[in-house]
């Protein structure tokens, strides 16, 4: 048997989902937990501005700082979260998260994770060369020293 390589298809900005319902109650979940990270503060949906296109994570996480809302907005962000995850929708395939992650990291985003709600799995990757899968017991990034117990997301 011989591998073929396959290339990278084009990462589309802005493409709509039809968040379902799994979808929807993960994301709330994932919020929650992510919120338990002292050393980090979390933005959902945050639109990163990266080679002069946008791109939308369900979460973008980045070392604890001050937030005060009462500042004038930014609609594009040019500094790039230390963690990006994204929530596979029932109207999304794997791959095209896939390729987001690999301009992710090309914009030196240090971990992607990957939740697959009807898996009830978490894939950390660390690059796109090595990813880990948990479906039970605690989500660990070693990169970020982030550990949390999987059921704060699937319970």
């Amino acid at each position: 048997m011989s591998l073929q390589y396959i290339e990278k298809q084009v990462v589309q900005e802005n493409v709509s989902i039809f968040p379902s319902y799994s979808y929807s109650y993960t994301k709330t979940k994932m919020s929650g937990a992510l919120l338990k990270l002292e050393k980090y503060t979390v933005f959902s949906e945050l639109t990163l501005r990266i080679d002069g296109k946008n791109f939308t994570p369900d979460f973008c996480v980045y070392p604890k700082r001050e937030v005060d809302v009462s500042l004038p907005d930014e609609l594009e962000i040019m500094d790039m979260p230390v963690l990006a995850i994204g929530i596979l929708a029932n109207t999304q395939s794997i791959q095209s998260i896939l390729n987001r992650f690999d301009v992710y990291f090309g914009a030196v985003v240090k971990s992607c994770w990957l939740v697959v709600p009807v898996a009830g799995t978490v894939i950390v990757y660390k690059s796109m060369q090595h990813g880990t899968r948990f479906c039970s017991g605690n989500i660990i990034d070693e990169q970020l020293d982030i550990e949390l117990p999987i059921n704060y997301i699937f319970d």
